[in-house]
C-alpha cells in the first residue's frame, strides 16, 4: 500500500499553482464561455474553484491513500467549478479520473479546456465527449468510484452499469426554502432572494422552491422585491453583454418545460412571465401562492421567485411535514425568529448546520444535468 500513499504536501503546491493560473487567465475565462453563462457568474467560478483549491488543508486528512479510477458526469451549469469539485479535486486523489460534460455544454467547455490547459497540470485527469452511453461503457471496468450530479432517477440508471461495490456519488436537488418570519429584515430577506434566485439565472440545485413569507411582511417583501427586478431590468439579456447579470437558460429547451410550469400557475404571476423560446431568455418572475394551497416543490432552474404567503408559525407545517418535503430536504434559510423552524433540528431531516440564519443565503454547487 505505500506506493499508494498521497504526498500531500505535492497535492497542495500542484492545486496553488493551478489556483493561480486561474486568476492569471481570468479574462481568457470568462471569454471562454461568454456564449454559456453571464460574464459575473464566470469570476465566481473563477473565486470559488481557486478558494476550493488553496484551502485543500482543511480536509487534508481524506487525502491518504491513492485509489483507482473515478468517473464524473457533470451538470449543465458552473462549468468551471464543478471541475473543480468533481474533476481536480479526485484527480489528486485518484489514479486515473475521467469527466464528462453534458452534450449541451461540450462546445463551450471546449473553449474552456483550451483556457486552462487543465490536462497539462492533471495528466491523469481525462475529458470525455463521447455519448452517455459509451462513455459509461468505457468507464464501467476500471472506475471505483462514481460521482454523478442530476436526479435520483437518472442516476440509478447510470449506476447500474458499474459494478455493485463501485462507491456511487449522487449531487442531487433540494427544496432549499427560505423563511421570512413576522419580526424578519425585510431588506436583508429580499438582498438575499434576489441573490440565490437570480445567480446563474436560477440554475442551482440550492435555489429555494419556495419563499415563505409571514403574511404580515408578505406585502412588503413582494413590493421591495418589484422594485429590485424593475431596477435590475437593463440587466437582463445575452451573455455577450458583459454588464448582463441574467442571461438565457443554458439548455434553451428547457424554456419550453417551465413556460409550461409558468401556464399551469398563470394565476399566480404578479411580476414578468416572459419567456422566449429561441433564445431560451426567462425573464424574472414572481409568482404569488398562499401557503394554504399547498407548498411549491417543483423546480424551475430559472429565476423565478414563488413567494408563498403563511398566517401563523405554526402553519409552517403545512410545507415541511408535506410527504413531498422530506426526501429533498437540503438547507433552510431563515430571517428573523421561527420557534416552528427551529424545532426541524430535532426531526430526521434536519441537522443544525442546515439551519441558516441570517444569512445571504449564497447558492452552492450546480446540480441541473442532461
Amino acid at each position: 500500500m505505500q506506493e499508494r500513499v498521497i504526498d500531500f504536501a505535492d497535492v497542495a503546491e500542484r492545486a496553488s499553482k493551478f489556483a493561480f493560473l486561474l486568476r492569471d487567465r481570468a479574462e481568457e475565462i470568462v471569454r471562454s464561455l461568454s456564449g454559456y453563462e453571464c460574464a459575473s457568474v464566470a469570476l465566481d467560478e473563477i473565486d470559488r474553484s481557486v478558494e476550493l483549491l488553496v484551502n485543500l488543508h482543511r480536509n487534508r486528512t481524506y487525502f491518504r491513500y491513492r485509489i483507482g479510477g473515478v468517473t464524473s458526469f457533470l451538470p449543465l451549469n458552473q462549468p468551471l467549478y464543478a471541475t473543480a469539485c468533481f474533476g481536480i479535486v479526485p484527480a489528486l486523489l485518484a489514479e486515473d479520473v475521467a469527466v464528462r460534460p453534458p452534450t449541451a455544454m461540450q462546445p463551450h467547455y471546449r473553449a474552456l479546456m483550451e483556457a486552462i490547459d487543465l490536462t497539462g497540470f492533471f495528466p491523469n485527469l481525462h475529458i470525455s465527449y463521447a455519448g452517455k452511453e459509451e462513455f459509461v461503457a468505457e468507464r464501467a471496468r476500471t472506475t471505483e468510484a462514481i460521482i454523478f450530479t442530476g436526479s435520483p432517477e437518472n442516476g440509478l440508471k447510470v449506476r447500474r452499469h458499474f459494478r455493485r461495490n463501485t462507491l456511487f456519488i449522487l449531487n442531487g436537488a433540494g427544496h432549499n426554502p427560505l423563511v421570512i418570519a413576522e419580526n424578519a429584515d425585510v431588506e436583508a430577506a429580499v438582498t438575499s432572494a434576489l441573490r440565490v434566485v437570480l445567480y446563474n439565472q436560477g440554475q442551482d440545485c440550492a435555489g429555494p422552491n419556495s419563499i415563505l413569507v409571514h403574511a404580515g411582511r408578505a406585502a412588503e417583501f413582494q413590493s421591495r422585491l418589484s422594485d429590485e427586478l424593475h431596477r435590475i431590468e437593463p440587466l437582463v439579456g445575452p451573455y455577450d453583454d458583459r454588464k448582463n447579470i441574467v442571461g438565457p437558460n443554458s439548455d434553451p429547451d428547457h424554456t419550453i418545460r417551465v413556460a409550461q410550469m409558468f401556464q399551469e400557475n398563470r394565476r399566480y404571476c404578479v411580476h414578468g412571465g416572459e419567456i422566449n423560446p429561441v433564445t431560451g431568455l426567462i425573464r424574472p418572475t414572481v409568482f404569488v401562492r398562499p401557503l394554504r394551497e399547498g407548498g411549491n416543490f417543483r423546480e424551475f432552474f430559472a429565476p423565478v421567485f414563488h413567494l408563498q404567503p403563511y398566517e401563523t408559525d405554526a402553519d409552517l407545517a403545512g410545507y415541511f411535514e408535506d410527504e413531498k418535503y422530506g426526501p429533498h430536504a437540503m438547507y433552510v434559510s431563515l430571517f428573523g425568529a421561527s420557534p416552528y423552524v427551529e424545532s426541524l433540528v430535532e426531526t430526521r431531516w434536519h441537522s443544525a448546520e442546515s439551519i441558516l440564519r441570517e444569512t445571504r443565503a449564497e447558492a452552492f454547487s450546480g446540480c441541473e444535468t442532461e
